[in-house]
Protein backbone atom coordinates (compact mmCIF):
# COMPACT_ATOMS: atom_id res chain seq x y z
CA UNK A 1 0.00 0.00 0.00
CA UNK A 2 1.21 3.47 -0.83
CA UNK A 3 2.13 5.62 2.18
CA UNK A 4 0.03 8.75 2.43
CA UNK A 5 -0.43 11.97 4.33
CA UNK A 6 -3.39 14.31 4.45
CA UNK A 7 -2.87 17.84 3.15
CA UNK A 8 -5.91 20.02 2.46
CA UNK A 9 -6.47 21.61 -0.04
CA UNK A 10 -3.50 21.76 -2.45
CA UNK A 11 -3.06 22.31 -6.18
CA UNK A 12 0.27 21.22 -7.65
CA UNK A 13 1.65 23.75 -10.13
CA UNK A 14 4.67 21.84 -11.42
CA UNK A 15 5.52 24.79 -13.68
CA UNK A 16 2.42 24.10 -15.79
CA UNK A 17 3.20 20.46 -16.58
CA UNK A 18 0.08 18.43 -17.31
CA UNK A 19 1.30 14.83 -17.18
CA UNK A 20 2.75 14.62 -13.66
CA UNK A 21 4.16 11.12 -13.73
CA UNK A 22 5.60 11.00 -17.23
CA UNK A 23 6.95 14.52 -17.56
CA UNK A 24 8.44 15.57 -14.23
CA UNK A 25 11.60 13.66 -15.02
CA UNK A 26 12.13 15.85 -18.08
CA UNK A 27 12.60 19.07 -16.10
CA UNK A 28 16.11 20.14 -15.07
CA UNK A 29 16.20 22.64 -12.21
CA UNK A 30 18.94 25.23 -11.79
CA UNK A 31 20.17 26.39 -8.42
CA UNK A 32 19.81 30.13 -7.78
CA UNK A 33 18.32 30.83 -11.23
CA UNK A 34 17.63 34.44 -10.23
CA UNK A 35 21.34 35.07 -9.45
CA UNK A 36 20.61 36.27 -5.91
CA UNK A 37 23.49 37.32 -3.70
CA UNK A 38 25.13 40.20 -1.88
CA UNK A 39 25.62 42.98 -4.47
CA UNK A 40 29.31 43.58 -5.02
CA UNK A 41 31.91 43.56 -7.83
CA UNK A 42 34.02 40.57 -8.76
CA UNK A 43 31.73 38.04 -7.08
CA UNK A 44 29.92 35.14 -8.72
CA UNK A 45 26.38 34.41 -7.42
CA UNK A 46 25.93 31.40 -5.14
CA UNK A 47 25.77 28.05 -6.99
CA UNK A 48 27.44 29.56 -10.07
CA UNK A 49 31.13 29.24 -10.96
CA UNK A 50 33.28 31.90 -12.61
CA UNK A 51 34.26 30.71 -16.07
CA UNK A 52 35.98 33.82 -17.31
CA UNK A 53 39.69 34.24 -17.89
CA UNK A 54 41.92 33.47 -14.92
CA UNK A 55 43.87 36.74 -15.19
CA UNK A 56 40.73 38.87 -15.03
CA UNK A 57 38.19 39.59 -12.29
CA UNK A 58 35.00 37.48 -11.97
CA UNK A 59 31.53 38.74 -12.98
CA UNK A 60 29.61 41.17 -10.76
CA UNK A 61 26.48 40.78 -8.65
CA UNK A 62 24.50 43.89 -9.56
CA UNK A 63 23.27 46.47 -8.77
CA UNK A 64 25.91 47.21 -6.13
CA UNK A 65 26.33 50.92 -6.75
CA UNK A 66 29.72 50.72 -8.40
CA UNK A 67 30.30 50.93 -12.15
CA UNK A 68 27.14 53.14 -12.33
CA UNK A 69 24.91 50.11 -13.03
CA UNK A 70 21.49 51.00 -11.59
CA UNK A 71 18.99 48.77 -13.42
CA UNK A 72 16.49 47.16 -10.99
CA UNK A 73 16.38 43.38 -11.05
CA UNK A 74 13.68 41.71 -13.11
CA UNK A 75 13.27 39.01 -10.44
CA UNK A 76 14.32 39.19 -6.82
CA UNK A 77 16.88 41.75 -5.73
CA UNK A 78 20.01 41.06 -7.77
CA UNK A 79 21.25 39.79 -11.12
CA UNK A 80 24.61 39.05 -12.71
CA UNK A 81 26.58 41.45 -14.92
CA UNK A 82 28.92 39.97 -17.54
CA UNK A 83 31.41 41.94 -19.61
CA UNK A 84 33.74 41.53 -22.55
CA UNK A 85 37.05 43.34 -22.91
CA UNK A 86 39.10 44.71 -25.76
CA UNK A 87 41.98 42.42 -24.73
CA UNK A 88 40.11 39.33 -26.06
CA UNK A 89 38.74 38.19 -22.69
CA UNK A 90 35.12 37.77 -21.75
CA UNK A 91 33.02 36.47 -18.85
CA UNK A 92 30.86 33.40 -18.29
CA UNK A 93 29.26 31.46 -15.45
CA UNK A 94 28.44 27.78 -15.10
CA UNK A 95 26.89 25.21 -12.79
CA UNK A 96 26.38 21.47 -12.46
CA UNK A 97 22.89 20.42 -13.57
CA UNK A 98 20.45 18.48 -11.40
CA UNK A 99 20.40 15.85 -14.14
CA UNK A 100 22.22 15.41 -17.43
CA UNK A 101 21.27 16.92 -20.74
CA UNK A 102 20.77 13.85 -22.92
CA UNK A 103 22.29 13.51 -26.36
CA UNK A 104 19.59 13.71 -29.04
CA UNK A 105 16.95 15.20 -26.72
CA UNK A 106 15.45 18.61 -27.51
CA UNK A 107 15.39 21.16 -24.65
CA UNK A 108 13.94 24.62 -24.06
CA UNK A 109 15.46 27.25 -21.78
CA UNK A 110 14.99 30.99 -21.27
CA UNK A 111 16.39 33.95 -19.35
CA UNK A 112 15.93 37.70 -19.14
CA UNK A 113 18.62 40.04 -20.38
CA UNK A 114 19.33 43.69 -21.15
CA UNK A 115 22.28 46.10 -21.41
CA UNK A 116 23.34 48.80 -18.99
CA UNK A 117 24.02 52.09 -20.82
CA UNK A 118 26.79 52.80 -18.32
CA UNK A 119 29.24 50.19 -17.01
CA UNK A 120 32.28 52.19 -15.91
CA UNK A 121 35.43 50.28 -14.99
CA UNK A 122 39.19 50.68 -15.36
CA UNK A 123 41.04 48.25 -17.61
CA UNK A 124 44.44 46.64 -17.20
CA UNK A 125 45.65 48.67 -20.14
CA UNK A 126 44.56 51.94 -18.54
CA UNK A 127 44.11 51.75 -14.77
CA UNK A 128 43.84 55.52 -14.34
CA UNK A 129 41.19 56.19 -16.96
CA UNK A 130 37.88 54.29 -16.39
CA UNK A 131 36.24 52.98 -19.55
CA UNK A 132 32.55 52.64 -20.32
CA UNK A 133 31.84 49.00 -21.23
CA UNK A 134 28.67 50.03 -23.03
CA UNK A 135 28.57 48.00 -26.24
CA UNK A 136 26.10 45.16 -26.70
CA UNK A 137 26.97 41.48 -26.38
CA UNK A 138 25.40 38.20 -27.40
CA UNK A 139 24.71 35.27 -25.06
CA UNK A 140 25.95 31.77 -25.77
CA UNK A 141 24.86 28.53 -24.05
CA UNK A 142 27.43 25.75 -23.78
CA UNK A 143 27.22 22.16 -22.61
CA UNK A 144 30.10 20.35 -20.92
CA UNK A 145 31.08 17.76 -18.35
CA UNK A 146 33.19 19.89 -16.03
CA UNK A 147 32.98 23.43 -14.69
CA UNK A 148 33.74 25.79 -17.58
CA UNK A 149 34.00 22.92 -20.05
CA UNK A 150 32.73 24.22 -23.39
CA UNK A 151 32.36 20.95 -25.26
CA UNK A 152 29.44 21.96 -27.45
CA UNK A 153 27.84 25.30 -28.33
CA UNK A 154 24.17 24.51 -27.76
CA UNK A 155 22.58 27.81 -28.80
CA UNK A 156 23.26 31.54 -29.00
CA UNK A 157 21.57 34.88 -29.51
CA UNK A 158 22.45 36.06 -33.00
CA UNK A 159 22.33 39.83 -32.46
CA UNK A 160 24.00 41.87 -29.68
CA UNK A 161 21.67 42.93 -26.89
CA UNK A 162 21.36 46.72 -27.12
CA UNK A 163 18.02 47.38 -25.37
CA UNK A 164 17.99 48.80 -21.84
CA UNK A 165 14.82 47.09 -20.55
CA UNK A 166 14.53 43.45 -19.55
CA UNK A 167 13.43 41.11 -22.35
CA UNK A 168 12.95 37.36 -22.36
CA UNK A 169 15.24 35.28 -24.58
CA UNK A 170 14.28 31.73 -25.44
CA UNK A 171 16.76 29.03 -26.39
CA UNK A 172 16.11 25.65 -27.94
CA UNK A 173 18.84 23.06 -28.43
CA UNK A 174 19.56 19.37 -28.89
CA UNK A 175 22.97 18.09 -27.70
CA UNK A 176 24.57 16.28 -30.63
CA UNK A 177 27.95 15.13 -29.34
CA UNK A 178 27.35 13.78 -25.83
CA UNK A 179 25.33 13.88 -22.61
CA UNK A 180 26.26 16.96 -20.53
CA UNK A 181 26.21 17.49 -16.78
CA UNK A 182 27.13 21.20 -16.81
CA UNK A 183 25.74 24.32 -18.46
CA UNK A 184 27.74 27.47 -19.16
CA UNK A 185 26.20 30.89 -19.89
CA UNK A 186 28.67 33.08 -21.74
CA UNK A 187 28.73 36.73 -22.80
CA UNK A 188 30.49 37.18 -26.13
CA UNK A 189 31.24 39.69 -28.86
CA UNK A 190 29.10 40.20 -31.93
CA UNK A 191 29.84 37.36 -34.34
CA UNK A 192 31.66 37.08 -36.61
CA UNK A 193 34.20 38.96 -34.52
CA UNK A 194 36.43 41.35 -36.44
CA UNK A 195 37.34 43.52 -33.48
CA UNK A 196 37.26 42.98 -29.73
CA UNK A 197 35.52 45.59 -27.60
CA UNK A 198 34.38 46.50 -24.09
CA UNK A 199 30.76 45.48 -23.66
CA UNK A 200 28.23 44.30 -21.07
CA UNK A 201 25.09 42.24 -20.67
CA UNK A 202 22.87 41.83 -17.59
CA UNK A 203 21.21 38.45 -16.95
CA UNK A 204 18.35 37.54 -14.60
CA UNK A 205 15.57 35.02 -13.96
CA UNK A 206 16.78 31.91 -15.79
CA UNK A 207 14.13 29.23 -16.26
CA UNK A 208 14.19 25.52 -15.67
CA UNK A 209 15.42 23.48 -18.62
CA UNK A 210 12.44 21.65 -20.16
CA UNK A 211 12.07 18.84 -22.64
CA UNK A 212 10.63 20.31 -25.85
CA UNK A 213 7.72 17.87 -25.49
CA UNK A 214 6.47 19.57 -22.31
CA UNK A 215 3.72 22.19 -22.82
CA UNK A 216 5.20 24.68 -20.38
CA UNK A 217 2.50 27.30 -21.00
CA UNK A 218 -0.37 25.11 -19.77
CA UNK A 219 -1.63 25.60 -16.19
CA UNK A 220 -2.19 22.30 -14.44
CA UNK A 221 -5.21 23.68 -12.57
CA UNK A 222 -7.37 23.21 -15.66
CA UNK A 223 -6.54 19.51 -15.68
CA UNK A 224 -6.61 18.70 -11.98
CA UNK A 225 -10.05 17.03 -12.00
CA UNK A 226 -9.06 14.62 -14.79
CA UNK A 227 -5.77 13.86 -13.02
CA UNK A 228 -7.56 13.21 -9.73
CA UNK A 229 -10.06 10.87 -11.36
CA UNK A 230 -7.32 8.85 -13.06
CA UNK A 231 -5.39 8.67 -9.80
CA UNK A 232 -8.43 7.45 -7.86
CA UNK A 233 -9.12 4.83 -10.51
CA UNK A 234 -5.54 3.58 -10.13
CA UNK A 235 -5.85 3.46 -6.34
CA UNK A 236 -9.08 1.48 -6.53
CA UNK A 237 -7.53 -1.02 -8.93
CA UNK A 238 -4.90 -1.59 -6.24
CA UNK A 239 -7.61 -2.07 -3.59
CA UNK A 240 -6.89 1.32 -1.98
CA UNK A 241 -10.06 3.27 -1.23
CA UNK A 242 -9.43 7.04 -1.46
CA UNK A 243 -12.42 7.78 0.78
CA UNK A 244 -11.01 5.53 3.50
CA UNK A 245 -7.63 7.19 3.20
CA UNK A 246 -9.18 10.62 3.71
CA UNK A 247 -10.72 9.76 7.09
CA UNK A 248 -7.49 9.96 9.06
CA UNK A 249 -6.20 13.33 10.19
CA UNK A 250 -3.06 11.85 11.69
CA UNK A 251 0.23 12.53 9.89
CA UNK A 252 2.21 9.48 8.89
CA UNK A 253 5.73 9.85 10.33
CA UNK A 254 7.01 7.09 8.07
CA UNK A 255 6.05 8.80 4.83
CA UNK A 256 8.72 8.54 2.15
CA UNK A 257 9.66 11.54 0.04
CA UNK A 258 10.03 9.15 -2.88
CA UNK A 259 6.34 8.21 -2.69
CA UNK A 260 4.31 11.20 -1.52
CA UNK A 261 0.54 11.31 -1.72
CA UNK A 262 -1.08 14.74 -1.44
CA UNK A 263 -4.81 14.84 -0.79
CA UNK A 264 -7.00 17.53 -2.36
CA UNK A 265 -10.32 17.83 -0.50
CA UNK A 266 -13.20 18.48 -2.88
CA UNK A 267 -16.74 19.61 -2.00
CA UNK A 268 -17.89 16.08 -1.27
CA UNK A 269 -15.15 13.49 -1.47
CA UNK A 270 -11.44 13.52 -0.73
CA UNK A 271 -9.49 13.17 -3.95
CA UNK A 272 -5.93 12.00 -4.18
CA UNK A 273 -3.10 13.28 -6.32
CA UNK A 274 -0.12 10.95 -6.12
CA UNK A 275 3.21 12.65 -6.78
CA UNK A 276 6.09 10.23 -7.15
CA UNK A 277 9.78 10.98 -6.79
CA UNK A 278 9.42 14.34 -5.09
CA UNK A 279 12.32 16.60 -6.10
CA UNK A 280 13.81 19.98 -5.36
CA UNK A 281 12.02 22.63 -7.39
CA UNK A 282 8.47 21.27 -7.14
CA UNK A 283 5.90 24.04 -6.64
CA UNK A 284 2.49 24.06 -5.01
CA UNK A 285 0.03 26.44 -3.44
CA UNK A 286 -2.85 26.21 -0.97
CA UNK A 287 -6.23 26.95 -2.54
CA UNK A 288 -7.68 28.60 0.56
CA UNK A 289 -4.62 30.71 1.30
CA UNK A 290 -5.61 33.94 -0.43
CA UNK A 291 -5.21 37.56 0.59
CA UNK A 292 -7.40 40.60 0.38
CA UNK A 293 -6.10 43.36 -1.86
CA UNK A 294 -3.37 45.45 -0.20
CA UNK A 295 -3.37 43.13 2.84
CA UNK A 296 -0.86 40.65 4.24
CA UNK A 297 -3.18 39.30 6.96
CA UNK A 298 -3.90 35.56 6.90
CA UNK A 299 -7.62 34.72 6.97
CA UNK A 300 -9.21 32.01 9.13
CA UNK A 301 -9.49 29.71 6.09
CA UNK A 302 -5.87 30.46 5.27
CA UNK A 303 -4.79 29.47 8.77
CA UNK A 304 -6.71 26.19 8.46
CA UNK A 305 -4.90 25.46 5.20
CA UNK A 306 -1.55 26.31 6.78
CA UNK A 307 -2.32 23.98 9.67
CA UNK A 308 -2.56 21.16 7.14
CA UNK A 309 0.75 22.25 5.65
CA UNK A 310 2.22 22.22 9.15
CA UNK A 311 1.14 18.57 9.54
CA UNK A 312 2.82 17.78 6.23
CA UNK A 313 6.09 19.47 7.23
CA UNK A 314 6.00 17.88 10.69
CA UNK A 315 5.71 14.44 9.11
CA UNK A 316 8.52 15.22 6.65
CA UNK A 317 11.36 16.89 8.57
CA UNK A 318 13.68 16.47 5.59
CA UNK A 319 11.72 18.95 3.46
CA UNK A 320 12.67 22.64 3.28
CA UNK A 321 10.60 25.28 1.50
CA UNK A 322 10.81 28.71 -0.03
CA UNK A 323 7.62 30.69 0.57
CA UNK A 324 7.09 33.15 -2.25
CA UNK A 325 4.66 36.06 -1.94
CA UNK A 326 2.80 37.56 -4.90
CA UNK A 327 0.40 40.45 -5.59
CA UNK A 328 -1.99 41.58 -8.27
CA UNK A 329 -0.65 43.90 -10.94
CA UNK A 330 -2.38 47.15 -10.02
CA UNK A 331 -0.11 48.94 -7.47
CA UNK A 332 3.35 50.29 -8.16
CA UNK A 333 6.36 47.99 -8.18
CA UNK A 334 7.82 49.10 -4.85
CA UNK A 335 4.51 48.63 -3.03
CA UNK A 336 4.01 45.18 -4.59
CA UNK A 337 7.52 44.08 -3.62
CA UNK A 338 6.97 45.15 -0.01
CA UNK A 339 3.48 43.65 0.25
CA UNK A 340 4.45 40.31 -1.31
CA UNK A 341 7.39 40.04 1.08
CA UNK A 342 5.11 40.67 4.06
CA UNK A 343 2.71 37.96 2.88
CA UNK A 344 5.48 35.41 2.59
CA UNK A 345 7.01 36.41 5.92
CA UNK A 346 3.65 36.12 7.71
CA UNK A 347 3.29 32.57 6.44
CA UNK A 348 6.77 31.73 7.73
CA UNK A 349 5.91 33.28 11.10
CA UNK A 350 2.71 31.23 11.33
CA UNK A 351 4.48 27.95 10.59
CA UNK A 352 7.29 28.84 12.99
CA UNK A 353 4.78 29.51 15.77
CA UNK A 354 3.24 26.11 15.07
CA UNK A 355 6.62 24.50 15.59
CA UNK A 356 8.43 24.32 12.22
CA UNK A 357 12.15 25.08 12.44
CA UNK A 358 12.75 28.47 10.73
CA UNK A 359 15.94 27.04 9.22
CA UNK A 360 13.70 24.92 6.98
CA UNK A 361 11.98 27.97 5.53
CA UNK A 362 12.99 30.99 3.50
CA UNK A 363 10.75 33.68 2.08
CA UNK A 364 10.86 35.96 -0.92
CA UNK A 365 8.60 38.68 -2.31
CA UNK A 366 8.07 38.44 -6.07
CA UNK A 367 5.77 41.45 -6.27
CA UNK A 368 3.63 41.44 -9.41
CA UNK A 369 6.20 39.82 -11.71
CA UNK A 370 4.60 36.36 -11.93
CA UNK A 371 0.83 36.64 -12.42
CA UNK A 372 -1.27 33.51 -12.88
CA UNK A 373 -4.53 35.40 -13.48
CA UNK A 374 -5.72 38.27 -15.64
CA UNK A 375 -5.17 41.52 -13.73
CA UNK A 376 -7.94 43.11 -15.81
CA UNK A 377 -10.54 41.07 -13.91
CA UNK A 378 -11.41 40.84 -10.21
CA UNK A 379 -11.10 37.07 -10.31
CA UNK A 380 -7.67 37.26 -11.92
CA UNK A 381 -6.49 39.80 -9.36
CA UNK A 382 -7.66 37.52 -6.55
CA UNK A 383 -5.69 34.61 -8.03
CA UNK A 384 -2.54 36.71 -8.10
CA UNK A 385 -2.89 37.71 -4.41
CA UNK A 386 -1.25 34.52 -3.19
CA UNK A 387 1.77 32.70 -1.85
CA UNK A 388 3.46 29.74 -3.48
CA UNK A 389 5.73 27.08 -2.03
CA UNK A 390 8.85 25.67 -3.67
CA UNK A 391 10.70 22.65 -2.29
CA UNK A 392 14.29 23.81 -1.84
CA UNK A 393 15.83 20.84 -0.04
CA UNK A 394 15.23 17.14 0.62
CA UNK A 395 17.79 16.22 3.22
CA UNK A 396 18.22 12.60 4.18
CA UNK A 397 17.63 12.32 7.91
CA UNK A 398 18.12 8.54 8.09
Amino acid sequence: MKKIIKLLPIVILMSGIVNIHAQQSEVIYLKNPSFEGFPRPGTTPDSWADCGHSQESPPDIQPHGGFSVTRLAYDGRTYVGLVSRENKTWEAIAQRLSKNLKKGTCYKFSLYACKSPIYISPTKKNQNQPTNFNKGLIIRIWGGNNFCDRSELLDEIKKPIEHLDWKNYKFEFTPKKDDYSFICIEAYYKTPTFNYYNGNVLIDNASEIFSCEIPTDIILEDNVKDTIKKTNDTLLVNNINPEELSKSNEPNPNISTNNITIIDKGNFNANLIVVKDLKIGYKFRLDNLNFQADSSSISLNGKKALSELYQFLKANPNIALEIGGHTNGLPKDAFCDELSTKRAKNVVNFLQEEGIDPKRMSYHGYGKRKPIGDNATKEGQKKNQRVEFIITDLKNND
